[in-house]
């Protein structure tokens, strides 16, 4: 697999997953707190690293992951709570 079909994979997977957490956040926050959902955002947010990681089959090390799926993830997260939170 090339570095430019990884990199889409994880893009999509991060993305994917963030608008999904992003909704969910929405029905946790307003069952319990705002802590509760970025803990479990940020679980969820290990989990895909890792799934990615498998997905790709090679390890890439945290800079590959940072700009590839951490940053696109909080990124998507935080908008994607926004909007739910506010429909």
């Amino acid at each position: 697999m090339n570095e430019l079909n990884e990199q889409r994979i994880s893009v999509s997977v991060h993305t994917l997953a963030a608008i999904i957490m992003g909704y969910v956040s929405v029905y946790i926050h307003q069952m319990s707190r705002a802590l509760f959902a970025i803990i479990l955002g940020l679980v969820v947010l290990y989990l895909v690293g890792l799934a990615t990681e498998k997905i790709v089959g090679a390890k890439k090390g945290f800079k590959w992951w940072l700009g590839n799926g951490l940053i696109i993830y909080l990124l998507i997260w935080l908008v994607s709570w926004i909007f739910f939170f506010n429909i």
